[in-house]
């Protein structure tokens, strides 16, 4: 699992907006990269849902979606909806 620091994640950030200003409001480059990080923020999130470290309505949140698209989201991938 990334863990990264808040001051990397700020350079990260502060990086990409200057790769963005670049690359002209390319908006096929932001929605690869924003699916990228939604990817992997997902992944991390459900293995710790998988393992009861955390909420469903937690995973969601932390998403920044309601448990409703989250459910939503999980079902189509055919992934598991329940821990138990």
């Amino acid at each position: 699992m990334l863990n990264l620091s808040d001051e990397t994640l700020q350079d990260t950030m502060n990086f990409l907006n200057n790769r963005l200003k670049e690359w002209d409001s390319d908006e096929t480059v932001l929605l690869e990269l924003l699916a990228r990080g939604f990817e992997e923020k997902l992944a991390e999130l459900y293995e710790e849902w998988k393992q009861g470290e955390c909420s469903f309505g937690y995973m969601a949140e932390q998403l920044g979606i309601s448990t409703w698209h989250l459910y939503d989201l999980l079902a189509r991938r055919g992934m598991r909806t329940t821990n138990l």
